[in-house]
C-alpha cells in the first residue's frame, strides 16, 4: 500500500497520473523549518518528518511526502496570508528568476530515501492589472509562492523539472519507487 502524506490536490494528480493506486493521509504537524541548516537540508527535514508522522499510523506501507518552497534570492515566500501579501510576492517576482525547491521523503518500514529537486522559474515582466486579475481570482492563496504554474502564464520559461514546480517531480518518485522494488 502507498500512502501520499499531502493533501495537495497537485501532487494527488502527479502521482495518479504515474499510475500508482493510493490513500491520502496528509501529515497534521505544522511545518516548522530550522534555520541552522541550508535550505535543502531544511526542505529534507521537514518532508521527513511529515512522512513519520504518518509511518506511525501505516508502519507497513510506503509512505511518500514532500515539502515545496518557494526562493527568490534566498528568501523563503511562502503561502500567502492576505491578498496583499500575495500581489506583493506576486509583484516581486515579475520580470526575475526564482527558484522552486521540492524536497520528496519516501519511508518504507526502515528504508528511507529523500531527494531535494530544484527548478529556476523565469517570470515574464507582469502589469499591475495581470497581478490583480490573478490574486482576485483566489487561486493565489494556497500556493507557495502565491502562484501555480499550471493555472497562470507569468512564467517565460523554465530551467528544470516542470512536475516540480507543480509540487512532485515526477522523476524523482519514480526513481524512489524503483529502490522499494514498485
Amino acid at each position: 500500500m502507498i500512502v501520499l502524506a499531502s493533501k495537495s490536490p497537485r501532487r494527488k494528480e502527479i502521482l495518479k497520473s504515474l499510475g500508482y493506486e493510493f490513500i491520502i493521509c496528509p501529515a497534521k504537524k505544522d511545518e516548522v523549518f530550522d534555520l541552522c541548516l541550508t535550505l535543502d537540508e531544511a526542505l529534507e527535514k521537514v518532508a521527513l518528518s511529515k512522512g513519520k508522522e504518518v509511518q506511525e499510523q501505516y508502519p507497513d506501507a510506503i509512505i511518500l511526502s514532500a515539502d515545496t518552497i518557494v526562493c527568490l534570492d534566498h528568501t523563503i515566500l511562502g503561502k500567502p496570508k492576505s491578498k496583499d501579501e500575495a500581489f506583493q510576492t506576486l509583484f516581486s517576482l515579475s520580470n526575475r528568476k526564482h527558484q522552486v525547491k521540492t524536497g520528496v521523503c519516501l519511508i518504507y518500514k526502515n528504508q528511507v530515501y529523500s531527494h531535494v529537486e530544484t527548478t529556476d522559474v523565469y517570470f515574464r515582466e507582469l502589469s499591475e492589472k495581470d497581478i490583480q486579475t490573478y490574486v482576485d481570482s483566489g487561486k493565489c492563496m494556497d500556493k507557495a509562492g502565491s502562484y501555480g504554474i499550471q493555472e497562470c502564464d507569468f512564467v517565460d520559461h523554465i530551467e528544470g523539472d516542470y512536475t516540480n514546480v507543480v509540487g512532485l517531480p515526477k522523476h524523482v518518485v519514480e526513481s524512489m519507487m524503483k529502490c522499494v522494488a514498485l
